[in-house]
């Protein structure tokens, strides 16, 4: 018998007489507490982590650098009063671009996101906590 990620595993007799190695979950007694200690110490969730503050840090620091760059510019300085095309001005162009920008963010998060669920995941497995116990 090998030990797995998710439990133990036990050897199967079929009725064609072949043998297969299966999985076995390990019951929990009522009120089990998760070892979160033990989780947050596991090479699964610290890569999480990791890959989590390399995108979030960023981006977080893009958004509200443009988004309170803006607000300064069109008080304090007349730099986006110039005329960009007729009478559309370059504030129309930065203010346009911070929608166009929030929808990019929004579309790579919810890529990334989906990527983060998964990691997540793994590691839950890991520690033999499926799906439905986490919902």
């Amino acid at each position: 018998m090998a030990k797995t990620i998710a439990g133990s595993e036990k050897t199967i007799a079929h009725p064609n007489g072949n043998e297969r190695q299966h999985a076995v979950r390990e019951e929990r007694p009522e009120g089990h507490i998760p070892d979160f200690q033990a989780i947050e110490e596991s090479a699964g969730f610290r890569e999480l982590m990791r890959r989590k503050k390399a995108f979030l840090v960023p981006t977080t620091v893009l958004f509200l650098g443009l988004y309170l760059l803006f607000n300064v510019i069109i008080s304090y300085t007349n730099l986006l009063d110039a005329t960009f095309i007729g009478d559309i001005s370059w504030v129309w162009v930065f203010a346009f671009g911070l929608f166009a920008m929030t929808w990019i963010l929004v579309t790579v998060y919810m890529k990334r996101a989906a990527k983060f669920d998964e990691m997540a995941r793994e590691t839950l497995v890991e520690f033999n906590y499926d799906k439905e116990e986490n919902r």
